[in-house]
């Protein structure tokens, strides 16, 4: 619902029914809401001014109970669920743009049916192992870039760093890739296997998996790092770099 502020109580000017189960949590930016679900994940919700009434734009293609949200940008929310998956999800562009009739000649149903409304692209997900209770856009450090920091039901706190070059972004995927086969497997997991738990992983580097570089014999790091074309040092400094850039 949407209300307007009166001199005695708040007024209620429109609302929109029809979610899934209950709203779970909710941010605003401009004429836009983003709602999450407790069942049916998130729906982006649009204010139309002229016909005084909320939209439905847009929802996930996938049924995720949403724990937390956290808005990145007009278009982009990341949210955790209660098995531990933590996903960014964009609404795709010009998606919107049809949500709004300014002919007033769109019948009713028309923007309920569910194959007619656009659908979420997923552009990352990481099983965290936790569930992720809380999770916010914060910099750690004075003038630092802004990372997204999590905290789990267990009080762990994490953190998402992005990257901002395609040479960060090769040499983390291929450390990552090597050190699936090289690191030590205390339970015999398969790393990739345990990120992917519920959906597979997509764009997100495993950074636990990447610190137990420093923990190898001294000629496995020696192999690995000659597979970069780099020396021990210098993969130990690019690890300690990105780590100091978030704390």
């Amino acid at each position: 619902r949407l209300y307007e502020m009166g001199k005695r109580q708040l007024l209620k000017k429109c609302e929109l029914r029809g979610l899934p189960t209950m709203v779970k949590t909710l941010h605003a930016a401009g004429d836009r809401a983003y709602v999450g679900d407790m069942m049916q994940s998130l729906h982006f919700i649009r204010y139309d001014s002229t016909a005084n009434r909320l939209v439905l734009v847009a929802r996930d293609r996938s049924s995720r109970p949403i724990t937390c949200q956290e808005l990145l940008d007009m278009n982009t929310v990341a949210v955790g669920d209660k098995f531990g998956n933590v996903s960014i999800l964009r609404l795709p562009g010009g998606a919107d743009v049809g949500a709004i009739d300014v002919t007033g000649t769109r019948a009713l149903w028309d923007s309920s049916r569910e194959d007619a409304t656009p659908k979420l692209e997923t552009l990352c997900t990481y099983h965290v192992g936790e569930v992720v209770t809380s999770m916010t856009r914060a910099s750690l450090v004075a003038g630092g870039a802004e990372s997204l920091v999590y905290v789990t039901v267990t009080g762990r706190v994490g953190a998402f760093v992005p990257f901002t070059s395609r040479e960060d972004v090769e040499f983390y995927t291929s450390l990552e890739g090597y050190l699936r086969v090289e690191a030590p497997r205390p339970t015999g997991r398969d790393p990739q296997a345990y990120r992917s738990y519920y959906a597979p992983t997509k764009h997100i580097i495993d950074g636990d998996l990447c610190d137990a570089y420093a923990q190898l014999p001294y000629e496995t790091k020696q192999k690995i790092a000659e597979q970069l074309d780099r020396s021990v040092g210098e993969v130990m400094k690019k690890l300690e770099d990105t780590k100091n850039a978030l704390l």
